[in-house]
């Protein structure tokens, strides 16, 4: 498994085949070296997820979603509430 984690708005699932924009397409082929076959980290509202690199064409990388690593934390509303006193 890579340290690479990468935020991806879109909704994520197990056995999800879908390709990155070109910006975190360029970072994971072109500066992280990533290849074909290799796994990556995404995450977003739902959790994060492990992928895995199934192709690369004309910079875009294809990637298929092999296993939900953790639930997202929900955080807990705070509420604060304020009487003055005379």
């Amino acid at each position: 498994m890579s340290n690479i984690r990468l935020f991806f708005e879109k909704s994520l699932s197990l056995n999800l085949n879908s390709t990155l924009d070109k910006s975190q397409s360029h970072y994971l082929s072109k500066v992280m070296r990533i290849n074909i076959g290799k796994s990556f980290s995404l995450f977003n509202q739902s959790g994060e997820w492990e992928a895995k690199v199934e192709n690369i064409d004309k910079g875009i990388v294809e990637f298929l979603v092999i296993k939900k690593l953790r639930s997202a934390n929900r955080e807990k509303e705070i509420w604060l509430a304020f009487a003055p006193i005379n």
